[in-house]
């Protein structure tokens, strides 16, 4: 088993509405005070949208929280405590929501399941008996002065054939359902946007993310990254135990969401391979998110029983283009991983 150490706003919104308000007379009485907290995020939010409008950003919904959330990045510790102090119960957006609920709806499923699977073999339970029955018949039949005994069997018979026709239109009926549950879950595995092994955003949703990044790229010209993290080949062949490299790469995954942002999609792209599609973030950024990726990551023990395993990791960057396709920038990132590593640079940067 892997042990993991770790050691170390609404309404039409207008330039105008962010213009400082003209000095009001002074009141007869002086109002309450608000507490420094809400000051400081109402003064806050006001300089967030003052960057939204200088740099020509539309001050939607979105693009307000990931500026919210990098600007706030480059304040003071104390101030970022108090801000997040008082976002605390507003973590959860709706994709998170609706990742939450599909894992539900799996398990749920995966009981009805369970459950019919073990109605399917109380009917071959009773198909056995009616076999047994038969058996029973056919030998009593080879002795014909025992009519009586005959008889008895004959009505036995007749009342097994008629529950094996009630259970036989009951089955059918259960198997058009299990057939629906079935398709489903199906189409439910399909939609899916949350990858359950790793806790994260699966390759589908990452996906749409970066398709949806380029069109906004290509509309609004701002800049977003793309960055891949794989652990190495020669340091997951260590480990004999496939249960512990899945254990290992879940912790992977877990140090990977604690360095991003909320507005980050942390995502699995496949094959061991980790995905952070970073909005709103240049190259320099995305380069220096990397330094802190690889730093947390290589400042973390990771044990296989009592033995430390000397983990090493392959990160790529790509800057996202509105003219370049999805898989062209995936394919660069792919391809300038093995670039990277403890011995060689701590990232590499992939050329479109």
């Amino acid at each position: 088993m892997v042990r993991l150490d770790k050691n170390k706003i609404r309404g039409t919104l207008t330039r105008a509405a962010v213009k400082d308000p003209e000095p009001a007379k002074p009141p007869t009485e002086a109002p309450a005070s608000p507490p420094p907290e809400g000051s400081d995020l109402e003064k806050f939010s006001h300089y967030v949208l003052k960057q939204l409008i200088e740099e020509n950003v539309p001050p939607t919904p979105v693009n307000f929280q990931i500026y919210f959330e990098k600007l706030l990045e480059q304040k003071p510790l104390s101030f970022r405590k108090r801000i997040n102090e008082l976002l605390e119960v507003d973590t959860a957006n709706d994709d998170e929501q609706r990742a939450k609920i599909e894992r539900e709806i799996k398990e749920g499923f995966t009981q009805i399941k369970t459950m019919l699977q073990g109605i399917a073999t109380i009917y071959k339970n009773l198909t056995v008996m009616k076999g047994l029955a038969k058996k029973r018949q056919d030998e009593l039949n080879v002795n014909t002065s025992q009519l009586a005994v005959q008889n008895v069997i004959t009505a036995f018979s007749g009342d097994l054939g008629k529950l094996s026709a009630l259970m036989e239109r009951q089955l059918a009926g259960l198997k058009e359902g299990y057939e629906r549950a079935g398709a489903t879950l199906k189409s439910i595995e399909q939609e899916a946007i949350f990858d359950t092994r790793y806790g994260i955003y699966n390759k589908r949703y990452l996906i749409k993310t970066i398709e949806s990044e380029k069109e906004s790229i290509k509309k609004y010209g701002y800049s977003s990254t793309l960055m891949l993290l794989k652990v190495k080949d020669a340091a997951l062949s260590r480990i004999v135990n496939s249960k512990d490299r899945a254990v290992l790469l879940r912790n992977i995954s877990k140090l990977l969401l604690k360095t991003s942002r909320r507005s980050d999609v942390v995502a699995h792209y496949g094959e061991g391979v980790f995905a952070m599609a970073m909005k709103h973030t240049n190259i320099e950024s995305a380069k220096k998110a990397c330094e802190r990726i690889a730093e947390l990551i290589y400042a973390t023990s990771f044990f296989i029983g009592e033995m430390e395993l000397d983990i090493d990791i392959e990160l790529a960057i790509v800057e996202l283009q509105g003219d370049k396709g999805v898989e062209e920038s995936l394919i660069a990132a792919l391809d300038a991983l093995p670039l990277s590593g403890r011995e060689q640079e701590a990232y590499a940067v992939g050329t479109l």
